[in-house]
């Protein structure tokens, strides 16, 4: 049985928006070649605990689940579907490494040894899910000058926002707290090609609907100035493509566009770069690191 040679923390750095900075996750490097990549850029975890959704495609709506979905991916090695994924995983936390044996007896009161592999998996989620609690994205300046301090925000910044709300209508996808709607556009981010397949149907492959063709969940702008590249494919290097995309005719290429962005946006390059300054001002403190005192040493 080869060994994962990756943890959760290669794909989500919690010093980089719980994300790697690259276009595709590259998860566990040991197999099947030296670097394995997933086929979608990885989404940021901040604030997971509150999203009713998950995934580009919005194919998971279950957070224990999908803390441990990713040791299903084939590239992490455990099997080649998720029931054998789940086998393989309670083989490894019940008789390759027993040391997390006392460790889930004290956290949960449970024998893992006792359960079938689909309960041990979804413990496995829960102790995830545990830790992802931790990543929220708090006290950014934006929060302190929506909280009454005028000086949290730099003029550009405010600036910004006056943008964001109004010429720039970026508050019709991400909006709310998180600023995300947690639903799905096309934003002409995967192109069909002449037979009308795409290389990614996003949300369709979930639904089944041609409708959905194209369509990739609304990211949340919280912790997104520290998670570039953007877009499901990690096909727009930094913030300012991403504008540029949005107020081009490139954004309406796909026919099955959304029709939020039939009207034309029109960004002066001062409009993106108060834009820039906005979405810094969304960034949250650091996570404090001594939230969770890791353990002496690892199973």
């Amino acid at each position: 049985m080869s060994p994962v040679a990756q943890s959760c923390n290669s794909c989500h750095l919690y010093k980089t928006a719980f994300q790697d900075n690259l276009l595709m996750a590259v998860p566990d490097r040991s197999y099947p070649d030296d670097r394995p990549t997933l086929p979608r850029n990885t989404l940021s975890f901040f604030n997971i605990v509150y999203a009713p959704v998950f995934r580009w495609d919005g194919s998971n709506t279950d957070l224990v689940d999908v803390m441990a979905f990713p040791f299903s991916e084939a590239n992490m090695n455990l099997g080649s579907d998720k029931p054998s994924a789940q086998a393989t995983l309670a083989h490894r936390l019940t008789v390759d490494v027993p040391g997390y044996l006392p460790l889930f007896s004290a956290a949960y009161g449970v024998d893992l040894r006792t359960l079938d592999p689909a309960a041990v998996w979804r413990y496995a989620g829960r102790a995830l899910m545990a830790y992802a609690r931790l990543a929220i994205s708090r006290d950014a300046d934006f929060d302190r000058w929506n909280a009454g301090d005028d000086s949290a925000m730099s003029a550009q910044a405010i600036a910004g926002l006056e943008v964001f709300r109004g010429a720039g209508r970026c508050i019709a996808c991400h909006s709310g707290p998180f600023f995300t709607d947690f639903h799905f556009h096309n934003i002409s981010s995967a192109l069909p090609d002449a037979s009308g397949h795409r290389k990614d149907e996003g949300r369709a492959l979930v639904t089944g609907k041609a409708s959905d063709g194209g369509e990739f969940l609304t990211p949340t702008l919280r912790g997104a100035y520290d998670s570039a590249p953007y877009f499901h494919d990690g096909s727009m290097p930094g913030l300012a493509a991403v504008l540029r995309h949005l107020a081009s005719d490139a954004v309406r290429a796909d026919p099955n566009h959304d029709a939020l962005v039939d009207q034309p946006i029109t960004l002066s390059s001062d409009d993106i770069t108060n834009l820039g300054a906005f979405l810094q001002a969304l960034r949250g403190a650091p996570v404090d690191g001594n939230i969770v005192v890791p353990p002496p040493g690892y199973p």
